[in-house]
C-alpha cells in the first residue's frame, strides 16, 4: 500500500518523503540513500500529466532515505488532487531509478477552510 500524504492548498509547510524499496521477494523496507544523489522530483496529477513545481526537494536524512519537498504555495492544487510522487535518484556511475520503486507515494491535496 502506498504512503498517502495529506495536504491543505496554498500552504507551504515541507513534505517529507519516505523513500521505500522492494526486494526480489517482494519485502519493502525504508531505502538507505547514501551514495545517492536526488535528481528530480516526478509530481503526476491523477488527472494528467506531470505537474511542474516551483519547489525545492533535498535530502532531509539520506541514510534514512527521506527527501523534503519544500513546496511553493502554488506547487498542489485541490482541483488536481491526489499526486503521485516518485523521486529519481543517480547514484555515484549516473545510474538512476525512480522511488518509491512500487506504488507512488500519493498526495491528498484540499482546499484551505475559511
Amino acid at each position: 500500500m502506498p504512503d498517502i500524504i495529506d495536504a491543505v492548498e496554498g500552504e507551504t509547510v515541507p513534505i517529507d518523503l519516505q523513500l521505500k524499496e522492494t526486494t526480489p521477494a517482494g519485502v519493502t523496507s525504508n531505502l538507505d540513500g547514501t551514495g545517492l544523489t536526488v535528481s528530480d522530483l516526478l509530481v503526476t496529477s491523477i488527472h494528467g500529466p506531470a505537474v511542474d513545481t516551483a519547489g525545492k526537494f533535498a535530502w532531509l536524512s539520506q541514510a534514512g532515505g527521506t527527501v523534503r519537498f519544500t513546496r511553493s504555495a502554488t506547487d498542489l492544487k485541490a482541483d488536481l488532487s491526489t499526486y503521485l510522487v516518485r523521486v529519481l535518484l543517480t547514484d555515484g556511475s549516473g545510474k538512476t531509478r525512480y522511488y518509491p520503486d512500487a506504488e507512488a507515494t500519493q498526495i491528498r491535496v484540499r482546499k484551505a477552510r475559511g
